[in-house]
């Protein structure tokens, strides 16, 4: 017959290994209780703990985005104030040219009114020159470290025709700032589709208005001539083609001058020879139009041709100044498009946020009243281990003798 006894002290042995895995047991559930998380090292859950580093590490990317979203929103608001001081500025220099053109300014007016423009200039050129907080310029592309706008005639930029692009969000980049091309230089001159200018060598005291488009299937990018034969007739040519589109038209004070999509008139009093050229609109810097303003007033006219070619530049000027405020609000207008981006991008965030903590306490966190239940079950087994240790420790044939 086998028997069945097991040796006394094997069974101290268990009860002893018994005994420190309990108090293990009973440790990690206090450490689960303190901290209120279940798993707070990989060896816990190993399942669990690669679920909770993929998100940590998505929580980590969605903080990065909300840094990249503040960095990006403050450069664009700080170029957003400097393009409002830009509307500005244009404002007050087409208001000085207004009053310049109202046909009762005097020299010593015209005068003053120049050096204020010329001002409007330098104040111009300190916008285009923008800083942020750390120093960098706003409208210089990646080329940030130096000044883009050289003050000259033409403008000379030091920048780059590029921008930076910040990550705010899964699939989503967002553009920090403008270049000083984009903002200040590629700007239509004439109506923006294309422009009128007198020749240069005219004698009479007409002037042509900057007119408008009015049928763009019409429109064909040529350059035009209006050819005047006498103080009233005139012809069209194509400089581009050598053509000639009509011929012996008649000039009638007030009548729009309509050919191929594009209407213009002419005012005062052409000379036989005189001519004036339709083009296509080319890119004219907002500092060049400024410039030729102040260039056209610092002249003292004493003659009807003089006075012709000032009131020349001063409407050329209304016109591009315009058509600048037209671009530097549509530039604005980008900027606060980019700026609502961010903010719709926050919310999307903030929402991948909240889900992904919602899952996480699903994963990571303990429940309370089952962690102290068990607690003191484990404690309670733990106290019986410990007695029977006791007990069976203790046991001898002398107690029985």
């Amino acid at each position: 017959m086998i028997s069945s006894r097991i040796p006394s002290n094997y069974l101290i042995s268990q009860i002893a290994t018994d005994i420190v895995q309990k108090q293990s047991d009973l440790a990690q559930i206090q450490e689960q209780i303190s901290s209120g998380k279940k798993v707070n090292r990989p060896s816990d859950e190993p399942a669990y703990s690669a679920r909770i580093l993929s998100m940590r590490e998505a929580t980590e990317k969605l903080e990065q985005f909300d840094r990249n979203s503040s960095a990006a929103e403050a450069q664009l608001s700080l170029e957003e104030g400097a393009l409002d001081g830009v509307v500005n500025n244009i404002n007050r220099i087409r208001e000085l040219a207004l009053s310049v053109n109202s046909g009762v300014v005097d020299d010593v007016t015209r005068q003053a009114v120049n050096a204020e423009v010329k001002l409007q200039l330098d104040e111009l050129y300190t916008l285009a020159n923008s800083r942020d907080s750390f120093g960098n310029f706003l409208f210089g592309g990646s080329n940030n470290q130096t000044g883009p706008f050289a003050k000259g005639d033409p403008v000379v930029y030091n920048g780059k025709d590029d921008s930076t692009d910040l990550t705010i969000g899964l699939g989503r980049k967002v553009k920090t700032g403008d270049s000083g091309i984009d903002v200040f230089m590629r700007i239509r001159n004439g109506n923006g589709t294309f422009s009128t200018s007198p020749d240069a060598a005219n004698t009479g005291s007409g002037v042509i208005s900057q007119g408008a488009i009015t049928d763009h299937s019409q429109f064909d990018g040529s350059t035009y001539r209006l050819q005047f034969t006498s103080a009233t007739t005139f012809d069209i040519l194509n400089d581009t083609t050598g053509g000639t589109v009509s011929t012996g038209n008649t000039l009638t004070a007030g009548n729009p001058i309509e050919f191929n999509g594009m209407r213009t008139t002419i005012n005062g009093s052409p000379a036989s020879g005189d001519s004036f050229i339709v083009q296509p609109s080319q890119h004219q810097d907002l500092f060049s139009t400024v410039s030729r303003f102040i260039n056209a007033i610092d002249q003292n006219p004493s003659t009807a041709m003089e006075s012709a070619a000032l009131t020349q530049a001063v409407n050329d000027t209304i016109v591009n100044l315009d058509v600048s405020l037209d671009h530097i609000n549509t530039v604005r207008a980008g900027v606060g498009a980019r700026l609502n981006s961010i903010d719709s991008s926050r919310e999307q965030n903030s929402n991948v946020q909240l889900q992904i903590e919602r899952i996480l306490s699903d994963v990571e966190d303990i429940d309370i009243a089952e962690a102290v239940t068990n607690l003191q079950t484990q404690a309670n087994t733990l106290e019986i281990l410990q007695k029977s240790f006791s007990r069976i420790e203790g046991l001898s044939l002398f107690n029985f003798m």
